[in-house]
């Protein structure tokens, strides 16, 4: 579809009058005159859009937003953008990504596209958090069962503590030290159970994001 130069440069005018702050209606205007806007020029077209994009995740449509930066992505490559404003827009653009999929709890993924970011980027300490993030939000099948295990650990506590109370104090008074002893002995080993596998599993994830970034600095040497 064909637009007259005047034409554009209103839709143009209009979009860069939106406050920077808007972001809903920079999202609204956007795909409201979306045809409009693919049809500026490309300087012109890839500001709106990297406006749109950034709008879309100000506004938590992570799923919409995850389109576009796979669009951007593609289009900074053809047009061979590095830069802009000062911003290195392929980085920003592939964080801003792995940030949407982990809200998304897509976060293989995202540790994928942290680990990409950081062979480009080895000392991107933001991006080392994210990656850090999405892997413990990843939880192993060791850390399901150990906390599985812990939660029957207490309840058996729980229960001890029950059969203490109704049946070993007013009918077994000579059992009352060994319930009391079983119920702290559960609950104790069921909290440190489920505080050594969540620490395991830190320590881990620490261990995996500094191993894979001292793996990337070696080979860039």
């Amino acid at each position: 579809m064909h637009f007259l130069p005047a034409n554009r440069l209103r839709i143009y005018r209009n979009f860069k009058a939106i406050e920077a702050t808007d972001f809903y209606e920079i999202v609204r205007f956007y795909e409201r005159h979306e045809p409009e806007i693919h049809a500026l020029e490309e300087d012109r077209f890839l500001e709106c859009t990297l406006a749109y994009t950034n709008a879309l995740f100000e506004t938590g449509q992570y799923a919409k937003h995850l389109v576009m930066c796979d669009f951007l992505l593609e289009q900074i490559i053809r047009l061979n953008y590095d830069t802009r404003d000062g911003v290195d827009l392929f980085t920003k653009i592939l964080f801003d990504k792995g940030v949407s999929l982990i809200y998304r709890h897509e976060y293989s993924q995202a540790a994928h596209v942290c680990r990409e970011l950081l062979k480009i980027e080895p000392k991107n300490q933001n991006c080392a958090r994210l990656l850090k993030k999405a892997l413990l939000r990843q939880k192993p099948y060791w850390l399901r069962r150990a906390r599985a295990f812990s939660v029957l650990l207490i309840l058996l506590s729980a229960f001890t503590a029950g059969v203490h109370v109704l049946v070993l104090m007013p009918f077994f008074p000579e059992f009352i030290k060994l319930g009391q002893n079983s119920q702290y002995a559960l609950l104790g080993a069921g909290l440190a159970l489920l505080f050594l596998g969540e620490a395991a599993h830190y320590f881990s994830c620490q261990f995996q994001v500094y191993r894979f970034k001292k793996q990337i600095s070696e080979r860039k040497r």
